[in-house]
């Protein structure tokens, strides 16, 4: 199965090695590109954990650990944290486990990732932020909690299923219509791919600091406003190009307000 490829498993901060060996044979017997961990609590390549994998071992192994979310997820193009928390967050429309609404609107995903937060806890509230997208997978609300190698597998398998009915080529996640169709002014190049999630986080650091030159205050009410834009942004899946446009026009901004630039 190539549909899940273009797409990764993030855990972050395991705590039993059980789950981690078992998320890595989901991945695996599913076709996922791949299993990445933040800030275990466990040994990802332990006895243990190998021992849960059952057969899949060479994911444990190959397996990078990150100290924060933020680097773990740093080359995606689209993000989707798994939780049952409510927020703000524009929701993915999980109807029967399928969000094919979600990949007919973004068209080609070349990087996803799929985050699962820690077994007794879930995410925390910065983690989610990160998030592009939550996605709630439905559950009896009189007994809502799921094991994490239950959550990887249902959303892989649901994951697949929306590849499936939005009519993916033998090409990979060339779904139609094409971005091209989408957007004909994009252009054609490699500055058409969608912006990586550290591409759209340097936005963000051009738009505080344009927020602060004209009077926003650093408090919740600007962080709310950022996490807003980063979700709009992820929704209308931006490109590289135009996510370096909005940054010029933040520099060009300060600039003229007359604050000292960051290089970059």
């Amino acid at each position: 199965m190539e549909l899940l490829r273009p797409w990764i498993v993030v855990l972050v901060s395991p705590k039993e090695p059980g789950n981690v060996g078992g998320v890595a044979r989901v991945v695996k017997n599913l076709g996922a590109g791949g299993l990445r961990v933040v800030a275990p609590r466990c040994e990802v390549n332990g006895p243990d954990s190998r021992r849960f994998s059952s057969g899949a071992a060479e994911l444990l192994r190959a397996a990078p650990v990150f100290e924060t979310l933020a680097e773990a997820i740093a080359d995606r193009e689209l993000v989707i944290g798994l939780t049952g928390v409510n927020g703000r967050h524009h929701r993915v429309d999980c109807v029967e486990l399928v969000p094919q609404s979600l990949l007919r609107q973004r068209g080609a995903v070349a990087r996803g990732a799929l985050v699962f937060g820690r077994e007794e806890s879930g995410m925390e509230g910065a983690e989610l932020e990160l998030c592009h997208f939550l996605w709630s997978l439905p559950t009896s609300p009189d007994f809502p909690s799921l094991n994490l190698v239950q959550a990887v597998g249902i959303a892989l398998a649901g994951m697949a299923d929306a590849h499936r009915r939005v009519e993916c080529t033998e090409d990979g996640l060339g779904l139609a219509p094409s971005r091209r169709a989408l957007n004909p002014l994009a252009g054609g190049d490699g500055d058409d791919a969608p912006a990586t999630h550290e591409e759209i986080l340097g936005l963000e650091n051009h738009l505080r600091e344009l927020m602060a030159a004209t009077g926003w205050s650093a408090d919740r009410r600007a962080d709310n406003a950022v996490a807003r834009l980063r979700n709009l942004l992820a929704r209308g899946g931006a490109t590289r190009n135009e996510v370096s446009i909005l940054r010029g026009v933040c520099r060009r901004a300060i600039r003229q307000i007359g604050l000292p630039q960051d290089p970059e």
